[in-house]
């Protein structure tokens, strides 16, 4: 017997399972209602950092799929937090949308009391986390410039994303682009590809959109079967088509 072989056996013996490889419990996924996404990830993961890449500023999904997955965690008769960084938030869309809004905490960022919008809702953020109770938490940093998120340290997202491993709670980032890079269990990527408007033709103001069609790209996803970078499609539909 070699001594590799030798020493391996005095440890097992002392402490059985010590050299088996670790294997990851698989985590619990909240479906999203975008039969696309669910199929190719299974959807949100609990117990990690996800987070959705949109261009700021213009239609792309991001709306659409944050009241797609608050609607279905809280039929599930669980609670939603929403840190809404740039006070965006329309509760009569999400109503429209099947959220539960009895069950949903909505804390909107102002700037208030010499803080800024995006250290106020970091800070809102880590509260709401460190207390729990929360199925799903979001925090929609999408109207947040570029410039200043990028300037939030890789420590942070670090930091989040340990915190949340403990914890049954899928934790949701929307921003303008990938930030907490490896951090991230779940990295995706929205983008309008062609609006849909419906009204007269010849009236100008008399047009109102009625749909998106998006793109949606699966950027990483760290879970026992990843899944290969790969995009695909959805149509989101206005609530007051």
């Amino acid at each position: 017997m070699s001594s590799i072989a030798i020493i391996r056996s005095r440890i097992e013996s002392r402490l059985p399972g010590a050299l088996s490889p670790y294997i990851a419990p698989e985590p619990e996924m909240i479906a999203t209602g975008i039969q696309i996404l669910d199929r190719r990830t299974g959807g949100i993961p609990k117990s990690g950092l996800t987070q959705v890449c949109a261009p700021a500023g213009v239609s792309s999904g991001r709306t659409t799929l944050l009241l797609s997955v608050m609607a279905r965690v809280t039929s599930r008769e669980e609670f939603c937090a929403l840190v809404d960084a740039s006070d965006s938030f329309d509760p009569a869309s999400a109503e429209a949308a099947g959220v539960d809004m009895s069950r949903l905490l909505w804390v909107r960022c102002k700037g208030n009391r010499g803080m800024r919008p995006l250290e106020q809702a970091f800070r809102a953020a880590d509260i709401i986390i460190q207390n729990g109770g929360f199925g799903l938490m979001a925090v929609d940093l999408g109207n947040i410039e570029e410039r200043l998120v990028r300037k939030v340290p890789l420590s942070t997202w670090f930091r989040f994303a340990r915190v949340v491993e403990k914890m049954p709670t899928a934790l949701v980032f929307f921003l303008s682009h990938s930030a907490a890079q490896s951090c991230a269990a779940l990295t995706l990527h929205v983008a309008a590809r062609q609006t849909c408007w419906q009204g007269l033709e010849r009236v100008f103001h008399a047009h109102f959109l009625s749909g998106v069609e998006c793109e949606i790209e699966i950027g990483q996803a760290r879970l026992r079967k990843p899944v290969q970078s790969a995009g695909d499609r959805f149509t989101a539909t206005s609530v007051w088509a």
